[in-house]
């Protein structure tokens, strides 16, 4: 099932004609298979209300034709003029529009709830965010981070440093060596979980274990290591976090 997370953002703004607004829309488009796109945009709009349905057309439209999606939203006045045709008349013109696009694309359309603490909407408020303001999202641009992975042989902790524009993060990770997971991968699986949606990791020193269970994961030789390394891959996708490896460790 194709699913997209939408937001927006408004602002009033003072014009000649009366009171108008400068709004922005993100979402966040996950198709199986495929990488989650993160896609925003600005615009001229009455009120809030207006701006979020216009982030539910654009998911229509991004979205891969003559397959179900499902739109998840925080805004029960869009769920019930997109999603049911009941909603407040000054929306029934714009939910109009969404539901003539989905049917000329072929989509199946369908608008659900979510609240705005899901990690997805999360990310979709930041694109509304900044399109408002007429910023790029850095994720959108493909941020690259390097990745320093640190362990002494022996040694019960791992140090990773994670380096970005502007910003540098240390971790000092603790190495269970009871758990199913190698150490050196405990390590990198740590330095995914500092990753921001949509970064691209360069990874120095991973060691070839570290490097080969992350690139496949079937390869570990017990199932509990294949589950959790899998379900790190997975969780990086569904963000768009991508692992590139320098030199190994």
């Amino acid at each position: 099932m194709n699913q997209a997370f939408v937001d927006a953002s408004w602002h009033e703004v003072p014009t000649e004609e009366g009171l108008s607004g400068i709004g922005g829309w993100g979402l966040i488009l996950i198709v199986p298979g495929a990488l989650p796109a993160r896609v925003q945009g600005q615009l001229r709009a009455p009120d809030n209300n207006a701006a979020e349905v216009r982030a539910v057309l654009e998911a229509v439209r991004a979205a891969p034709p003559g397959q179900p999606l499902t739109v998840h939203t925080d805004n029960e006045a869009v769920i019930a003029s997109v999603g049911r045709g009941r909603g407040p008349e000054f929306l029934s013109e714009a939910a109009r529009e969404v539901r003539e696009e989905a049917e000329v694309r072929g989509v199946d359309l369908r608008v659900r709830y979510a609240p705005r603490t899901r990690r997805h909407m999360q990310a979709a408020h930041l694109l509304a965010n900044d399109a408002r303001r007429g910023l790029g999202t850095p994720g959108l641009t493909e941020t690259r981070s390097d990745v320093l992975i640190e362990q002494r042989a022996a040694g019960d902790e791992a140090r990773v440093s994670l380096r970005r524009p502007g910003e540098r993060v240390t971790a000092h990770v603790p190495l269970d060596f009871a758990s199913e997971v190698p150490p050196s991968a405990q390590a990198l699986l740590a330095a995914v979980g500092l990753a921001l949606p949509g970064e691209v990791l360069v990874v120095r020193r991973a060691s070839k274990v570290a490097q080969a269970l992350w690139q496949r994961p079937e390869r570990a030789l017990r199932p509990g290591a294949q589950a959790l390394l899998q379900g790190a891959r997975r969780a990086a996708d569904e963000s768009g976090v991508q692992v590139e490896f320098l030199g190994v460790g």
